[in-house]
């Protein structure tokens, strides 16, 4: 009885950790969900979470030429672009053909420093590689990617004031589905602190003054809640149709 009673034990134990370790497994298995394949994925600005997190904003904080400390914040309201997946599920996402724009209605690709709408991004080719691991934590990753030599942009009224080079897996993003059932993802969250040396200065005088900035020691990317839409393949000889996405 005895001897029975530590093997039971002894398989109870064993379950218990295999239990633990496919819980595990299943938290790691995190993925951007298409009910069709190829899928394509496009960025919408998320119209129902109100002008609080629906834009896009980056702040940079560093040395101002008299060498006092200063931070300048760079806003735009919408982020459009487009991801095609070959399979039904994914755990990462290539955006491409990326633009800042200050609305939909007026897509001139301006964001603003304060209230001047004087500020364009231009991305070179660059692209952003989001990944769906932490994506429930608000822990997944971007990256950006940029053809051998490329950076993106920062121009003030068409100088450019500051450059933001290729970096990888900065930690900072949350997902969640915009809507029952799975239709949309959204961005529920945006921190996102670039690694040191993705932002440098170009120049700090001329248009660029306005930016007040000589050096730079720390940027970060905030809110920018976004919408994620699927449909058909565009590249198929059919009529594009819209599909689910969904993120879990």
């Amino acid at each position: 009885m005895i001897r029975n009673l530590k093997v039971l034990i002894a398989a109870a134990m064993a379950l218990a950790a295999f239990g633990a370790l496919s819980a595990t497994a299943h938290a790691a298995e995190e993925k951007f969900h298409c009910n069709v394949e190829p899928c394509t994925a496009t960025l919408l600005p998320d119209e129902t979470a109100g002008t609080a997190t629906a834009h896009h904003v980056f702040v940079v904080k560093g040395k101002t030429p008299a060498g006092a400390e200063g931070t300048v914040s760079f806003t735009c309201n919408q982020l459009t672009g487009e991801a095609t997946s070959n399979t039904a599920t994914s755990t990462e996402l290539t955006f491409t053909n990326l633009v800042y724009e200050n609305s939909a209605a007026t897509p001139e690709d301006k964001c603003k420093i304060g209230a001047s709408e004087t500020v364009t991004v231009e991305f070179t080719g660059c692209d952003y590689l989001f990944k769906s691991t932490g994506g429930a934590t608000d822990s997944a990753t971007v990256s950006l990617q940029c053809p051998v030599g490329k950076s993106v942009h920062i121009k003030v009224n068409g100088t450019t004031c500051l450059t933001v080079t290729p970096f990888s897996n900065a930690v900072g993003l949350g997902y969640h589905d915009a809507a029952a059932p799975k239709k949309e993802i959204v961005t529920a969250t945006a921190n996102v602190t670039l690694p040191a040396g993705s932002v440098d200065v170009v120049s700090s005088t001329g248009n660029c003054a306005a930016v007040g900035l000589a050096s730079v020691t720390t940027a970060t990317y905030t809110t920018g809640n976004t919408l994620v839409t699927g449909e058909t393949d565009v590249k198929s000889p059919e009529k594009p149709v819209m599909k689910n996405v969904w993120f879990e």
